[in-house]
């Protein structure tokens, strides 16, 4: 619909008394019909009647939320054409210093009340299965791809150990070079398929072991070794290879189990060690030369009931000056 800015529509738009209190009531707060017609104590057809003048006058928009449409003034500027000083939003500032009468302060109140009231009720009503809704609308990894916006898109990133590279679509999506690297083919042809299907264009794959990573030296930015170390013969090795192949100020992220007696997961899974202290790894990490190690515990994690324990731990190839910074 075409809004019109003439002076004289303006003016005719602003005459009546129940769209001064219109514009002033959403001069507080946006509301629906239905909510205004509470407040003002007028019919809904007049209500709506009313709204059509004053949105063809461009001194109100509205919205669609849902099944509903809500209706508030024109942030500055933009009742018109966007330049600021016309005549609507000199009238609009007007209309935004006038006191509102104390009944329809009241009305208003009660209906943003009641309002919260609902929305508490819903949440309240859905809360145990609230995580599922969200999951099942959004996937459980959209947590992590949002954390990655924290990191410079130029980066190199090396998925060591990708096995069938469920994490490749993700990092492709956000790095601008993106590398997976397992020593088991029939994991590469599913994480090749599941690139191919995902349309990554910037993603590489290599077969080679963890002890010897078929990668040039100085050459990645962060190095992911997600839940791999406890199925390599010697971790030294394989974290003397992530250091080898890290650039300067580059960094690693390795996630593990920590120790444990689980017989049936140890089996399930085919691991080679039981777990790691974190303190054991992180000096390893430092007798190889990375800096700032730290280690936390995934405390958050949704483990089978057999399963162990997990922790994070991060470190710095270099000086902390030649690190990266966002």
């Amino acid at each position: 619909m075409q809004l019109t800015t003439e002076p004289e529509i303006v003016f005719k738009a602003m005459a009546d008394g129940t769209r001064q209190r219109t514009l002033t009531v959403l001069a507080q707060h946006e509301l629906s019909v239905s909510e205004l017609v509470e407040i003002l104590r007028q019919p809904q057809s007049t209500v709506s009647r009313h709204l059509r003048v004053l949105r063809e006058a461009g001194l109100i928009h509205d919205r669609r939320d849902g099944n509903m449409v809500l209706y508030s003034l024109p942030t500055n500027g933009s009742s018109t054409n966007g330049a600021p000083g016309t005549l609507s939003d000199d009238l609009l500032s007007w209309v935004a210093r006038q006191p509102m009468a104390s009944v329809l302060t009241s009305r208003l109140e009660s209906v943003l009340q009641r309002r919260k009231e609902l929305s508490d009720k819903f949440f309240g009503r859905v809360g145990r299965a609230w995580d599922e809704l969200r999951e099942q609308s959004f996937g459980c990894q959209f947590h992590l791809e949002a954390f990655m916006a924290l990191l410079p898109r130029q980066w190199t990133v090396a998925d060591v150990g990708t096995g069938t590279g469920s994490l490749l679509p993700t990092l492709s999506r956000h790095f601008q070079h993106v590398i997976g690297v397992d020593p088991v083919e029939a994991m590469l042809d599913i994480a090749r398929r599941r690139i191919n299907v995902a349309g990554c264009q910037n993603v590489e794959l290599h077969q080679g072991d963890l002890s010897e990573l078929p990668l040039p030296s100085d050459t990645i930015d962060l190095l992911v070794a997600a839940l791999v170390l406890h199925h390599v013969p010697s971790p030294q090795d394989a974290i003397a290879q992530l250091y080898r192949v890290a650039r300067a100020g580059g960094r690693v992220l390795i996630i593990e189990q920590g120790p444990h007696q689980e017989s049936s997961f140890y089996e399930r899974m085919q691991d080679h060690w039981w777990g790691f202290e974190s303190d054991m790894l992180c000096q390893q990490l430092s007798q190889v030369g990375f800096e700032a190690v730290t280690a936390h515990a995934l405390t958050t994690v949704d483990r089978a009931q057999d399963a162990p324990e997990l922790f994070v731990i991060t470190a710095t190839k270099g000086s902390l000056r030649d690190s990266w910074s966002l």
